[in-house]
């Protein structure tokens, strides 16, 4: 058999991966059997670690602003690589926060990138189908979970039950991939006139995280914010709900609006200091948010639907 090339390597690689096969000793199981002769499987080995020392240096490489903004505006969220290297880049040691602008109402606001944030209401739905990571969740319009306490709305069950079979239409929800969380400059606005002045702060935490919208194809269909009801305790922990009337507020709105979801943006590429911006799609009512499972045509769907 002739030696592996790197081409030989890279296939083999990924076959593997797309089977699954992460344990040591399923790899090297699989390694033998491709690669009978010892030789072989240390040219392989050597490739892999050539590899894997590139994916270090990529990793420990900051990404840009503009870079950071292109990948979420353009990728494949139903790919998981493509969201894979969204997180890897979102945790980078140094990470660029995002600009977001002014509200009509008050508050100047950027968002701090993160890969996951928002606790779903139900941790482990039943389903027979892969569920996804909790980087993307879903999110149910038309529930109102019993807590926070707020008046009802007409038809409104209090949990979705009915496991999603289809999702085509995305009636009354949607899934979404977490960007990061929304933060406020804490001074007076004329104190913001650089980036140098951003870069300094203060900024503080509306309770808001940021995510982006995405359809059965996969791609990006808006920038949306949502109110996180299980605020971290001192311990780090997320696992009590709120159950007061304090929250869905941004800290420096004039209006006082309470909400629970709004659409911030078309695109990540329309944020950016010095743009005012209104919100859309407002619910002023709790939202339910829900796990995400994959369809047999490897698309992301939500896993319980009302």
């Amino acid at each position: 058999m002739p030696t592996p090339t790197d081409a030989d390597c890279l296939a083999f690689w990924n076959e593997e991966h797309a089977k699954g096969t992460a344990a040591l000793e399923g790899r090297l199981k699989a390694t033998r059997e491709r690669w009978p002769d010892k030789a072989d499987r240390m040219v392989y080995y050597a490739w892999s670690e050539r590899r894997a020392d590139a994916r270090m240096r990529e990793d420990m490489t900051p990404i840009s602003r503009e870079e950071l903004k292109t990948m979420i505006a353009t990728m494949n969220y139903s790919s998981q690589i493509a969201r894979a290297k969204l997180v890897t880049a979102v945790h980078r040691p140094v990470v660029p926060w995002l600009p977001v602008g002014s509200y009509q109402n008050g508050g100047i606001y950027r968002i701090v990138p993160a890969g996951h944030w928002l606790r779903p209401d139900q941790l482990d739905p039943e389903t027979d189908r892969t569920l996804v990571s909790r980087n993307v969740l879903g999110i149910n319009t038309n529930v109102q979970p019993a807590l926070p306490v707020r008046s009802r709305k007409a038809n409104f069950s209090e949990a979705s039950t009915k496991s999603n079979e289809s999702d085509d239409a995305e009636i009354a929800g949607f899934v979404f991939h977490h960007i990061g969380t929304l933060e406020y400059w804490g001074d007076k606005s004329e104190n913001l006139r650089s980036f140098e002045d951003a870069a300094r702060g203060p900024w503080l935490p509306t309770g808001f995280t940021v995510v982006v919208r995405f359809g059965r194809i996969g791609a990006a269909n808006g920038i949306y914010i949502i109110y996180d009801f299980y605020p971290e305790d001192e311990l780090g922990d997320r696992d009590t709900k709120m159950t007061g009337d304090h929250w869905g507020r941004l800290p420096d709105d004039k209006s006082n609006q309470q909400f629970s979801i709004a659409r911030l943006a078309d695109t990540i590429m329309e944020l950016r200091f010095g743009r005012t911006f209104t919100l859309k799609e407002v619910l002023d009512y709790p939202v339910e948010i829900v796990r995400a499972m994959l369809t047999p045509e490897d698309t992301v769907i939500r896993a319980t639907i009302a």
